[in-house]
């Protein structure tokens, strides 16, 4: 059979994606150890892969499957009707989307198969039985065996000799229940590992094989949730001496401790990154996260002492919060010095604690197509949820107001305009020069930072 794995993203927006989907190359992975073909085109990583109906046209595939994210549902749906257009092939939807939206888009009727959670395993089971019909078939798949689990094989995936970060599982799942976060809905609260020696066998064969590669990023959803197991990898990684630096996502500031850190900067890892999500303590402990500011002030202290590089992320327009609340993230943000901040803006995603809330108290005015980031430009999508007492209006303007107190944001003089726009609309001209300090600082020290970034060593003696 040959299969067609498509991530679908809108035609007018930069490519985000430092790889091509993690995801599909799983799936690919395991449709060709069984024996089919698969070409992989992720739009969000690779704008020059060729469009869906060259794909159609060239490699005529048996079967059309897409992984659906909510930001993006506006393109698969375009993307589907023009599969549906020019090929009769069973078309298999996944991804978060799906997996928190499998009824209603089965109502739609808009892909014929439907895939709920982690479906490495299930897809491949159930290719032979995969068939257009009058109804679609949800399938809610059973978290697999990570140990049995084969590498990514990126390989089939358009663009992917050019990769310079690769990403990398040690585990899935969360055991944490952070009220607006959907992770237990899609890889569960269960963590599965998978051997550590097979995790590095796999990047010693990434090095060897992709010499353009920058960087190995581990893209666990709790990497540190057993921090003893972590610090073994890290260890491990050292004594592999692949020359190449680690990116660490999802780090907890209360999983993290000096022995970590140090083993951190002594492979290279560039900078630590610690989910503070609000400022405000009642806003912060209705989230439920399992730790508290204290911690994270802490954590932050410790990742300063140790010379690494810190970056904080924070949400805008949690459950409770209100304008006078996200004073106080800004506040902790601009006390904390990172080296960078995310400001995020709350999405109520299908299912969640938080998502909960803002049905009892408040408004869900839309899910598809809003993203959560801000661009570098200051770009920001309309809020897609609110409360009478800090309206959606509000939340945009705060959202601002945060990026340009704290000086989040990049001073390149093409956005001048677009900031100067932004900042006469909301009327955030005393928000702007606040933090122009802050600005200066933060971009200066990047610049600096990417001046100095070492080039890639020659790795040597790598399995």
């Amino acid at each position: 059979m040959k299969i067609l794995l498509v991530n679908p993203y809108p035609k007018d927006r930069p490519p985000v994606a430092p790889w091509p989907h993690l995801g599909l190359v799983l799936l690919a992975a395991g449709a060709r150890a069984a024996g089919h073909e698969v070409r992989v085109a992720d739009y969000a990583y690779s704008p020059k892969a060729p469009p869906v109906a060259s794909w159609i046209a060239g490699f005529t595939p048996d079967l059309c499957g897409l992984t659906l994210y909510t930001a993006h549902m506006s393109q698969a749906r375009k993307t589907i009707a023009e599969i549906r257009r020019l090929t009769p092939v069973p078309i298999v939807l996944g991804g978060p989307h799906a997996s928190l939206h499998a009824e209603s888009l089965a109502g739609e009727r808009l892909g014929d198969w439907i895939f709920r959670g982690e479906c490495d395993r299930a897809f491949v089971e159930e290719l032979p039985r995969i068939r257009r019909g009058t109804e679609t078939r949800v399938v809610s798949a059973e978290p697999p065996d990570l140990a049995a689990t084969p590498a990514p094989d990126f390989g089939p995936a358009f663009g992917s000799e050019s990769m310079m970060s690769y990403p990398v599982q040690l585990s899935r799942g969360c055991p944490f229940s952070c009220s607006f976060c959907s992770v237990r809905f899609l890889s569960t609260r269960k963590i599965r590992t998978r051997g550590l020696e097979a995790a590095l066998d796999e990047i010693a064969g990434a090095v060897r094989t992709r010499p353009r590669l920058r960087e190995i990023r581990i893209v666990d959803d709790c990497p540190t949730y057993d921090l003893e197991r972590f610090k073994e990898f890290l260890r491990l990684y050292r004594d592999r001496r692949f020359g190449l630096p680690l990116h660490i996502d999802n780090l907890r500031a209360d999983r993290l401790d000096e022995e970590m850190l140090d083993l951190l900067k002594a492979i290279g890892v560039d900078h630590v990154c610690i989910g503070v999500e609000s400022g405000n303590r009642a806003v912060f402990e209705a989230i439920h996260k399992g730790e508290t500011l204290d911690e994270i002030v802490e954590a932050a202290r410790l990742v300063r002492a140790r010379g690494l590089r810190l970056y904080v992320c924070f949400i805008i327009g949690l459950p409770g919060a209100t304008a006078a609340a996200e004073r106080d993230s800004i506040r902790l943000a601009r006390a904390l010095k990172p080296d960078w901040i995310y400001w995020n803006l709350f999405q109520p995603h299908r299912g969640t604690d938080a998502r909960a809330w803002f049905e009892r108290h408040g408004r869900v005015l839309f899910e598809e197509d809003t993203s959560s980031l801000m661009g570098l430009d200051l770009a920001v999508t309309e809020a897609p949820c609110d409360t009478p007492e800090f309206p959606a209006g509000e939340r945009v303007r705060i959202h601002l107001t945060a990026a340009l107190e704290s000086g989040a944001y990049w001073l390149n003089p093409l956005f001048f305009p677009r900031h100067l726009k932004l900042v006469a609309a909301y009327g955030l001209g005393r928000s702007f020069f606040v933090g122009l300090p802050a600005a200066l600082r933060i971009n200066f020290k990047m610049l600096l930072h990417k001046a100095r970034r070492p080039v890639r060593r020659r790795v040597e003696g790598a399995a």
